[in-house]
């Protein structure tokens, strides 16, 4: 009797299962970055908000965050990514308005090592689009680190 009770349990629970998917399906896009506030210089051992201003492909798509990072640990190189996602089955997508796509986000507490050299500069690559052959466009924007020279008043 045992068995037969398990058999039927085993059972309806794998009839219970579906494998179908009523979750909506998302596809993900970059957004292009098409402004940013860095600033001037950085200082070592501090921590700096960066803004970025990003144009979302349509309305029908939500921003999800900022990706990016480094080639290797040791590169002072960082590549920046506005993500966002849209369902599958979004309707009325509106991409000519184009005041409704512009949106900013913070990335807050980028932090400088107090280790870096006062002559190393940070390059960071914004993704702003796709050429004609789908080959990815930045922009490059330098930030050095220390305090820039500044010229002393002729006495």
């Amino acid at each position: 009797m045992k068995r037969l009770v398990f058999a039927f349990l085993a059972l309806l629970s794998l009839s219970s299962c579906s494998v179908d998917d009523d979750a909506a399906n998302l596809t993900y896009d970059f957004a292009e970055i098409t402004d940013y506030e860095f600033p001037e210089f950085f200082e070592p051992g501090k921590s700096y908000d960066l803004k970025l201003t990003y144009k979302r492909p349509s309305t029908c798509h939500n921003f999800i965050g900022i990706d990016g990072g480094r080639e290797d640990i040791n590169s002072n190189e960082i590549f920046m990514y506005a993500l966002t996602s849209v369902s599958s089955g979004a309707t009325e997508c509106n991409s000519s308005n184009e005041t409704e796509l512009i949106s900013q986000t913070t990335i807050r507490g980028f932090n400088i090592s107090a280790n870096i050299a006062d002559d190393e500069v940070f390059i960071f690559q914004l993704w702003t689009g796709e050429d004609a052959s789908g080959e990815p466009i930045f922009t490059t924007v330098e930030v050095p680190v220390g305090d820039p020279e500044v010229p002393t008043p002729s006495s």
